[in-house]
């Protein structure tokens, strides 16, 4: 299984490159993607998450059974404002409350190279916006209230010393 990779680890941090191209190697990362999304249950997956550095996410629309490909994706439209709680596959077992956009529509580009425009609502618009994030280096815990950080402290410094 590929490693996810943890809080603390630098590719986390960094801005991902824009994918200039779709080949075999960034649809070898799309596969991958889907691998480890699935063996971790996740609902979505960055790949600096799995340790390269390009503008990728996947996520799992679980309504419509189907799994989100965007390749350079770029939010043009937010609406709306809910606060929930938020998980990452980089911070195992820790939970954070973070305000987002209801709603978000979403442009880029599919595995197959089309433009591509997602209008996402609840569940799935977090989980555009959450991946997004990653692509710009952000982690839940930049959005985390000291309180939150203080409740999680030992599981954050575990992490770090990994």
């Amino acid at each position: 299984m590929d490693k996810i990779k943890k809080y603390g680890e630098e590719v986390l941090r960094s801005n991902s490159e824009e994918v200039k191209k779709i080949d075999g190697t960034i649809l070898d990362i799309i596969k991958k993607m889907k691998k480890v999304l699935k063996e971790e249950k996740g609902l979505g997956l960055a790949a600096p998450q799995i340790g390269i550095s390009k503008r990728i996410f996947i996520a799992l629309d679980s309504e419509k059974k189907r799994i989100f490909t965007v390749i350079n994706p770029e939010i043009i439209k937010k609406k709306g404002k809910e606060i929930d709680f938020e998980g990452c596959l980089s911070f195992p077992e820790m939970f954070f409350s973070i305000e987002r956009a209801k709603t978000v529509v979403v442009k880029g580009q599919n595995d197959k190279g089309e433009d591509i425009i997602i209008e996402a609502n609840g569940i799935l618009a977090r989980c555009f916006q959450h991946e997004i994030d990653h692509l710009n280096g952000k982690l839940i815990i930049d959005y985390a209230t000291k309180e939150e950080k203080k409740v999680c402290k030992e599981k954050i410094e575990r992490l770090l010393k990994k």
